[in-house]
């Protein structure tokens, strides 16, 4: 059964140390590109508004259903669909556009979820089971499409288990590294780099440069290597040695709280293990 994913420290929560490590990535990475969060993406979104504050100042994003173009909330929305999360943009897109930008590949980098993500980062919204005998209905494709499209995709989950975490999805409604090693640009647009890193509230994983099979690259504190395995529905690629996931510091919860998620909603938002 699954259980509440537990902080190694009372200064800070999963979901905003997740949050801030997502923030570090956009401000290496992605600083003076385009890309966007889903619906759905809380805590991708949170983590956007504060790279655009802290490491990413010139960071471009749109706020998935709200469409807003660089918002500057301070009172997170529990969704990116809520209208409140366009407060404050530099514009707006109607949504079509949005959806054109996506399919046809205008986005730099953008955050995915599913119901099921493999080893080799294919993510399934589609649907656990048979069809049309589904166990489990997802919402469909929608944006998790543009995995072959964007140039540099992100994924997260926010229940890091077994049945999350699969060998091989029911479906694939986003194409990760299909099978490993070049499979992916057989079908995809070659413009695209595949999966960067997957965000789970135990660790931080990438993929093998060479086989494209997840490896994990640093556990959060409170956990071990062992316990990520042990909560992963296949065998990771395991580094000699795995370093911790920095912690946040003061300065970044400074202003993750006070200028992001003055209400704390990511204190509340459900992270589970197992």
């Amino acid at each position: 059964m699954a259980e509440a994913a537990k902080s190694a420290s009372n200064d800070y929560s999963i979901p905003e140390l997740m949050t801030v490590a997502m923030a570090r990535v956009l401000g290496e990475r992605e600083d003076g590109k385009l890309g966007g969060v889903g619906a759905a993406a809380v805590v991708p979104m949170a983590a956007a508004r504060l790279a655009a504050l802290t490491t990413a100042p010139n960071l471009w994003w749109f706020c998935g259903g709200a469409s807003g173009l660089n918002p500057t909330f301070d009172r997170l929305p529990k969704s990116s669909a809520d209208p409140r999360a366009a407060l404050g943009s530099t514009g707006k897109k109607n949504m079509l556009d949005v959806v054109d930008m996506g399919i046809t590949g205008g986005w730099d980098w953008g955050f995915n979820g599913g119901l099921q993500i493999d080893m080799y980062g294919n993510i399934n919204m589609i649907g656990i089971g048979t069809y049309p005998q589904l166990k489990v209905r997802g919402p469909g494709t929608v944006g998790t499409i543009w995995t072959g499209t964007l140039r540099r995709p992100y994924l997260y989950t926010m229940h890091h288990a077994s049945r999350v975490l699969v060998e091989k999805c029911d479906y694939i409604s986003g194409p990760g590294y299909i099978s490993g090693g070049t499979s992916r640009w057989d079908k995809v647009q070659n413009t695209t780099d595949g999966p960067q890193l997957l965000f789970s509230p135990m660790a931080i994983l990438d993929f093998d440069p060479d086989s494209k099979r997840m490896r994990l690259k640093s556990v959060h504190p409170g956990y071990s290597a062992d316990d990520v395995q042990k909560n992963t529905g296949f065998e990771l690629v395991m580094p000699a040695s795995v370093p911790m996931t920095a912690a946040p510091t003061a300065e970044e919860l400074f202003v993750l709280r006070r200028h992001v998620d003055r209400d704390g909603v990511l204190k509340n938002v459900r992270a589970t293990i197992g």
